[in-house]
Protein backbone atom coordinates (compact mmCIF):
# COMPACT_ATOMS: atom_id res chain seq x y z
CA UNK A 1 0.00 0.00 0.00
CA UNK A 2 1.68 3.26 -0.91
CA UNK A 3 1.73 5.81 1.85
CA UNK A 4 0.23 9.40 1.79
CA UNK A 5 2.41 11.69 -0.03
CA UNK A 6 3.15 14.02 3.23
CA UNK A 7 6.71 15.99 3.05
CA UNK A 8 8.51 17.69 0.33
CA UNK A 9 12.34 18.40 1.13
CA UNK A 10 13.72 21.67 -0.67
CA UNK A 11 17.34 21.81 -0.65
CA UNK A 12 19.25 24.54 -2.23
CA UNK A 13 22.79 23.41 -3.38
CA UNK A 14 26.43 24.48 -4.90
CA UNK A 15 29.15 21.99 -5.59
CA UNK A 16 27.09 19.21 -3.09
CA UNK A 17 28.06 16.06 -5.27
CA UNK A 18 29.81 14.52 -1.91
CA UNK A 19 26.72 14.77 0.93
CA UNK A 20 23.74 14.57 -1.69
CA UNK A 21 23.85 10.87 -1.03
CA UNK A 22 23.69 10.82 2.35
CA UNK A 23 21.23 13.72 2.07
CA UNK A 24 18.78 12.04 -0.18
CA UNK A 25 18.85 8.49 0.63
CA UNK A 26 19.50 9.30 4.49
CA UNK A 27 15.91 10.91 4.30
CA UNK A 28 13.84 8.79 2.45
CA UNK A 29 11.55 7.64 5.28
CA UNK A 30 10.85 11.05 5.85
CA UNK A 31 10.22 12.80 3.00
CA UNK A 32 7.81 11.88 -0.20
CA UNK A 33 9.61 14.10 -2.42
CA UNK A 34 13.09 15.70 -2.55
CA UNK A 35 13.36 19.31 -5.14
CA UNK A 36 16.78 20.24 -5.18
CA UNK A 37 17.47 23.59 -6.83
CA UNK A 38 21.35 24.25 -7.95
CA UNK A 39 23.08 27.94 -7.76
CA UNK A 40 25.72 26.97 -9.98
CA UNK A 41 27.56 24.05 -9.47
CA UNK A 42 30.70 22.74 -10.88
CA UNK A 43 31.17 19.37 -9.24
CA UNK A 44 28.15 17.70 -11.33
CA UNK A 45 25.64 18.02 -8.32
CA UNK A 46 22.93 18.28 -10.32
CA UNK A 47 23.43 15.20 -12.01
CA UNK A 48 24.06 13.31 -8.88
CA UNK A 49 20.97 14.24 -7.16
CA UNK A 50 18.86 13.38 -10.54
CA UNK A 51 20.45 9.79 -10.42
CA UNK A 52 19.33 9.54 -6.82
CA UNK A 53 15.83 10.58 -7.53
CA UNK A 54 15.00 14.57 -6.98
CA UNK A 55 13.35 16.92 -8.97
CA UNK A 56 16.06 19.06 -9.99
CA UNK A 57 15.92 23.21 -10.88
CA UNK A 58 18.54 25.46 -11.76
CA UNK A 59 18.66 29.11 -10.64
CA UNK A 60 20.91 31.61 -11.08
CA UNK A 61 22.44 33.12 -8.54
CA UNK A 62 21.30 36.65 -7.45
CA UNK A 63 23.56 36.81 -4.00
CA UNK A 64 19.84 36.27 -2.20
CA UNK A 65 19.10 33.10 -0.29
CA UNK A 66 15.66 33.79 0.22
CA UNK A 67 15.27 34.23 -3.93
CA UNK A 68 16.99 30.58 -4.44
CA UNK A 69 15.15 29.09 -1.11
CA UNK A 70 11.87 30.53 -2.41
CA UNK A 71 12.35 28.90 -6.00
CA UNK A 72 12.85 25.90 -4.36
CA UNK A 73 9.27 25.86 -2.43
CA UNK A 74 8.05 26.95 -6.02
CA UNK A 75 8.25 23.26 -6.99
CA UNK A 76 6.88 21.80 -4.26
CA UNK A 77 4.06 19.40 -4.33
CA UNK A 78 3.68 17.94 -1.09
CA UNK A 79 1.25 19.56 1.82
CA UNK A 80 4.27 20.22 3.47
CA UNK A 81 8.22 21.14 2.98
CA UNK A 82 11.09 19.82 4.85
CA UNK A 83 14.09 22.57 4.29
CA UNK A 84 17.79 21.27 4.92
CA UNK A 85 21.08 21.31 3.46
CA UNK A 86 23.45 19.07 1.94
CA UNK A 87 25.33 19.57 5.50
CA UNK A 88 22.38 18.55 7.80
CA UNK A 89 20.57 15.19 8.59
CA UNK A 90 17.86 14.36 10.74
CA UNK A 91 18.75 10.61 12.52
CA UNK A 92 17.59 7.70 11.37
CA UNK A 93 15.91 7.28 14.97
CA UNK A 94 14.44 10.89 14.99
CA UNK A 95 12.79 10.75 11.06
CA UNK A 96 9.28 8.11 11.97
CA UNK A 97 8.40 10.43 15.13
CA UNK A 98 9.24 13.94 12.91
CA UNK A 99 7.12 12.52 10.24
CA UNK A 100 4.05 11.36 13.04
CA UNK A 101 4.26 14.64 14.36
CA UNK A 102 4.25 16.59 10.80
CA UNK A 103 0.86 13.85 10.18
CA UNK A 104 -0.68 15.29 13.10
CA UNK A 105 0.06 18.59 13.11
CA UNK A 106 -2.32 22.09 12.65
CA UNK A 107 -1.07 24.15 9.48
CA UNK A 108 1.61 26.31 10.99
CA UNK A 109 5.43 26.11 11.08
CA UNK A 110 7.32 23.62 13.47
CA UNK A 111 10.88 24.85 15.30
CA UNK A 112 13.12 22.64 14.71
CA UNK A 113 16.74 22.96 17.09
CA UNK A 114 20.12 22.93 14.42
CA UNK A 115 22.98 21.13 16.31
CA UNK A 116 25.51 23.33 15.30
CA UNK A 117 28.48 21.43 16.16
CA UNK A 118 31.43 22.93 17.23
CA UNK A 119 35.22 21.68 18.94
CA UNK A 120 35.03 25.40 20.35
CA UNK A 121 33.59 24.94 24.12
CA UNK A 122 33.90 28.63 24.46
CA UNK A 123 31.45 29.69 22.38
CA UNK A 124 28.24 31.38 24.32
CA UNK A 125 25.72 28.55 24.42
CA UNK A 126 27.89 25.52 23.76
CA UNK A 127 26.82 22.30 25.06
CA UNK A 128 28.77 18.77 25.52
CA UNK A 129 27.31 16.10 23.47
CA UNK A 130 25.61 13.34 25.34
CA UNK A 131 26.70 9.45 24.53
CA UNK A 132 23.41 8.70 23.10
CA UNK A 133 24.24 11.35 20.25
CA UNK A 134 28.04 10.37 19.46
CA UNK A 135 27.38 8.88 16.17
CA UNK A 136 25.53 12.10 14.93
CA UNK A 137 28.27 14.39 16.53
CA UNK A 138 30.87 12.70 14.44
CA UNK A 139 34.12 13.04 17.25
CA UNK A 140 32.38 17.10 18.30
CA UNK A 141 32.68 17.34 21.46
CA UNK A 142 29.77 19.80 21.74
CA UNK A 143 27.27 22.03 19.74
CA UNK A 144 25.77 24.72 19.78
CA UNK A 145 21.77 25.43 19.49
CA UNK A 146 19.30 27.82 17.31
CA UNK A 147 16.00 27.24 16.96
CA UNK A 148 14.75 27.40 13.41
CA UNK A 149 11.38 26.84 11.72
CA UNK A 150 12.41 24.19 8.99
CA UNK A 151 8.95 22.66 8.76
CA UNK A 152 5.88 24.53 7.24
CA UNK A 153 3.00 24.22 5.03
CA UNK A 154 3.48 24.31 1.27
CA UNK A 155 1.40 27.62 1.11
CA UNK A 156 2.24 30.25 -1.47
CA UNK A 157 1.94 32.77 1.39
CA UNK A 158 4.71 31.37 3.18
CA UNK A 159 8.07 32.67 1.71
CA UNK A 160 11.42 33.49 2.93
CA UNK A 161 13.01 36.82 3.62
CA UNK A 162 16.32 38.50 3.87
CA UNK A 163 19.33 38.04 1.10
CA UNK A 164 21.17 35.44 3.77
CA UNK A 165 19.89 33.94 7.15
CA UNK A 166 16.73 34.03 5.45
CA UNK A 167 13.93 32.95 7.61
CA UNK A 168 10.12 32.28 6.98
CA UNK A 169 9.13 32.87 10.62
CA UNK A 170 7.72 36.24 9.37
CA UNK A 171 5.27 35.16 6.70
CA UNK A 172 3.94 32.37 8.72
CA UNK A 173 2.81 35.23 11.73
CA UNK A 174 1.31 37.15 8.71
CA UNK A 175 -0.57 34.72 7.20
CA UNK A 176 -1.90 34.12 10.79
CA UNK A 177 -0.43 31.06 11.27
CA UNK A 178 1.09 29.69 14.82
CA UNK A 179 4.49 28.19 15.61
CA UNK A 180 5.59 25.41 17.75
CA UNK A 181 8.31 23.53 18.92
CA UNK A 182 9.32 20.19 18.60
CA UNK A 183 12.58 18.99 19.86
CA UNK A 184 13.99 16.59 17.28
CA UNK A 185 17.65 18.14 16.55
CA UNK A 186 18.47 18.51 12.82
CA UNK A 187 22.40 17.52 12.92
CA UNK A 188 24.73 20.56 11.40
CA UNK A 189 28.92 19.56 10.73
CA UNK A 190 29.07 22.39 8.34
CA UNK A 191 31.25 24.89 10.89
CA UNK A 192 34.04 21.84 11.44
CA UNK A 193 36.61 20.25 9.34
CA UNK A 194 37.11 22.42 6.54
CA UNK A 195 38.93 25.89 7.33
CA UNK A 196 39.07 27.33 3.20
CA UNK A 197 35.06 26.09 3.19
CA UNK A 198 34.97 28.47 6.26
CA UNK A 199 36.74 30.95 5.29
CA UNK A 200 34.95 31.25 1.45
CA UNK A 201 31.40 30.96 4.13
CA UNK A 202 32.80 33.77 5.92
CA UNK A 203 33.62 36.12 3.13
CA UNK A 204 30.14 35.43 1.33
CA UNK A 205 27.89 36.61 4.15
CA UNK A 206 29.84 39.29 5.13
CA UNK A 207 29.28 40.57 1.47
CA UNK A 208 25.66 39.77 1.66
CA UNK A 209 24.99 40.70 5.42
CA UNK A 210 26.82 44.52 3.59
CA UNK A 211 24.10 44.33 0.83
CA UNK A 212 21.44 43.49 3.82
CA UNK A 213 22.36 46.47 6.03
CA UNK A 214 22.72 49.05 3.54
CA UNK A 215 18.77 48.10 2.43
CA UNK A 216 17.13 47.72 5.70
CA UNK A 217 19.85 49.91 7.42
CA UNK A 218 17.38 50.37 10.64
CA UNK A 219 16.77 46.86 10.91
CA UNK A 220 17.59 45.04 14.56
CA UNK A 221 18.13 41.57 12.69
CA UNK A 222 20.41 43.10 10.17
CA UNK A 223 22.32 45.19 12.52
CA UNK A 224 23.16 41.84 15.01
CA UNK A 225 23.89 39.63 12.57
CA UNK A 226 26.21 42.23 11.15
CA UNK A 227 27.80 42.86 14.30
CA UNK A 228 28.23 39.01 14.71
CA UNK A 229 29.70 39.10 11.34
CA UNK A 230 31.66 41.68 12.06
CA UNK A 231 33.25 39.90 15.05
CA UNK A 232 34.03 36.89 13.11
CA UNK A 233 36.06 39.22 10.75
CA UNK A 234 38.60 40.55 13.56
CA UNK A 235 36.20 43.90 14.02
CA UNK A 236 35.25 44.03 17.68
CA UNK A 237 35.09 47.96 18.16
CA UNK A 238 32.66 48.55 14.94
CA UNK A 239 30.53 44.81 16.18
CA UNK A 240 30.31 47.09 19.66
CA UNK A 241 29.67 50.08 18.02
CA UNK A 242 26.91 48.55 15.93
CA UNK A 243 25.24 46.73 18.85
CA UNK A 244 25.10 49.93 20.94
CA UNK A 245 23.23 51.82 17.88
CA UNK A 246 20.67 49.11 17.97
CA UNK A 247 19.70 49.02 22.04
CA UNK A 248 19.77 52.72 21.73
CA UNK A 249 17.02 52.17 18.81
CA UNK A 250 15.29 49.61 20.47
CA UNK A 251 16.10 48.50 23.78
CA UNK A 252 13.78 45.89 24.63
CA UNK A 253 13.23 45.36 21.26
CA UNK A 254 13.76 42.34 18.44
CA UNK A 255 17.42 41.46 19.35
CA UNK A 256 17.75 43.06 21.77
CA UNK A 257 18.69 40.44 23.99
CA UNK A 258 21.68 39.02 21.54
CA UNK A 259 22.84 42.61 21.48
CA UNK A 260 22.64 42.84 25.06
CA UNK A 261 24.59 39.56 25.38
CA UNK A 262 26.86 39.78 22.76
CA UNK A 263 28.04 43.54 24.53
CA UNK A 264 28.91 42.13 27.96
CA UNK A 265 31.15 39.50 26.04
CA UNK A 266 32.53 42.22 24.52
CA UNK A 267 32.67 44.31 27.49
CA UNK A 268 34.23 41.21 29.17
CA UNK A 269 36.44 40.84 26.60
CA UNK A 270 37.83 44.70 26.85
CA UNK A 271 38.51 44.42 31.10
CA UNK A 272 35.19 46.65 31.31
CA UNK A 273 33.30 44.65 34.68
CA UNK A 274 30.84 47.41 34.86
CA UNK A 275 29.31 47.79 31.46
CA UNK A 276 29.49 43.89 31.31
CA UNK A 277 27.21 43.13 34.75
CA UNK A 278 25.51 46.65 33.13
CA UNK A 279 24.31 44.50 30.01
CA UNK A 280 23.89 41.54 31.60
CA UNK A 281 21.86 42.85 33.58
CA UNK A 282 19.53 44.07 30.87
CA UNK A 283 19.62 41.01 29.02
CA UNK A 284 18.50 38.92 32.10
CA UNK A 285 15.62 41.25 32.55
CA UNK A 286 14.45 40.88 29.22
CA UNK A 287 14.81 37.22 28.68
CA UNK A 288 14.36 35.15 32.28
CA UNK A 289 14.09 31.62 30.75
CA UNK A 290 16.53 32.01 28.30
CA UNK A 291 19.23 30.29 29.49
CA UNK A 292 22.46 32.12 28.16
CA UNK A 293 21.95 34.89 29.82
CA UNK A 294 22.24 33.42 33.33
CA UNK A 295 25.67 31.79 32.25
CA UNK A 296 26.86 35.37 31.11
CA UNK A 297 25.22 36.94 34.41
CA UNK A 298 27.11 34.48 36.58
CA UNK A 299 30.77 34.71 34.31
CA UNK A 300 30.32 38.47 34.56
CA UNK A 301 29.64 38.76 38.58
CA UNK A 302 32.08 35.51 38.94
CA UNK A 303 35.27 37.66 37.30
CA UNK A 304 34.12 41.20 38.60
CA UNK A 305 35.45 39.52 42.34
CA UNK A 306 30.99 39.43 43.06
CA UNK A 307 31.48 35.77 44.09
CA UNK A 308 28.41 36.01 46.51
CA UNK A 309 26.49 37.63 43.30
CA UNK A 310 27.86 34.60 41.55
CA UNK A 311 26.13 32.09 43.78
CA UNK A 312 22.84 33.72 43.76
CA UNK A 313 23.24 33.89 40.12
CA UNK A 314 23.94 30.26 39.90
CA UNK A 315 21.18 29.25 42.46
CA UNK A 316 18.61 30.80 40.08
CA UNK A 317 20.25 29.07 36.88
CA UNK A 318 19.49 26.00 38.80
CA UNK A 319 15.96 26.78 39.86
CA UNK A 320 15.26 27.99 36.44
CA UNK A 321 17.11 25.32 34.50
CA UNK A 322 17.70 21.69 36.64
CA UNK A 323 18.33 19.99 33.06
CA UNK A 324 21.04 21.60 32.36
CA UNK A 325 23.97 19.86 31.59
CA UNK A 326 26.44 22.60 32.24
CA UNK A 327 24.94 22.63 35.55
CA UNK A 328 27.10 20.21 37.37
CA UNK A 329 30.18 21.66 36.16
CA UNK A 330 29.66 25.07 37.01
CA UNK A 331 28.34 24.62 40.45
CA UNK A 332 31.67 22.86 41.45
CA UNK A 333 33.44 26.39 40.21
CA UNK A 334 31.71 28.66 41.76
CA UNK A 335 30.69 26.86 44.73
CA UNK A 336 34.71 26.05 45.62
CA UNK A 337 36.00 26.94 48.77
CA UNK A 338 38.57 29.97 48.27
CA UNK A 339 37.71 29.99 44.99
CA UNK A 340 40.30 32.32 42.72
CA UNK A 341 39.12 34.82 40.44
CA UNK A 342 41.98 34.92 38.73
CA UNK A 343 41.32 31.53 36.90
CA UNK A 344 41.50 30.89 32.91
CA UNK A 345 38.35 32.97 32.54
CA UNK A 346 35.93 31.64 35.13
CA UNK A 347 32.98 29.80 34.85
CA UNK A 348 31.89 29.30 31.40
CA UNK A 349 34.65 30.55 29.96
Amino acid sequence: MERERLISLAVIVRDEAAALPRLLEGHRALYDEAVVVDTGSRDGSPAVAQRLGARVASFTWCDDFSAARNAALALCSCPWVLVLDADEHVSVDDQAALRGLVAAAEPGGIALPQWNYSDDPGLPGWLPVERSRAVEARGAPGYVVAHQVRVFPADPRLRYAGRVHENIEAAIVAAGLSVQRAEIPIHHQGHRGNPGREAARLARDGHLLRLKLHEEPASPRARYEMAVQLLQEGQPDLARRLLEALVAAAPDGVRAFEAWGLLGRLAVAGGDHEAALAASLRAVALRPDLAEGWLDLIRVRWLGGDQVGAREALAEFARLFPRDPRLAALTAQVQAPNADNGNRGGPCA
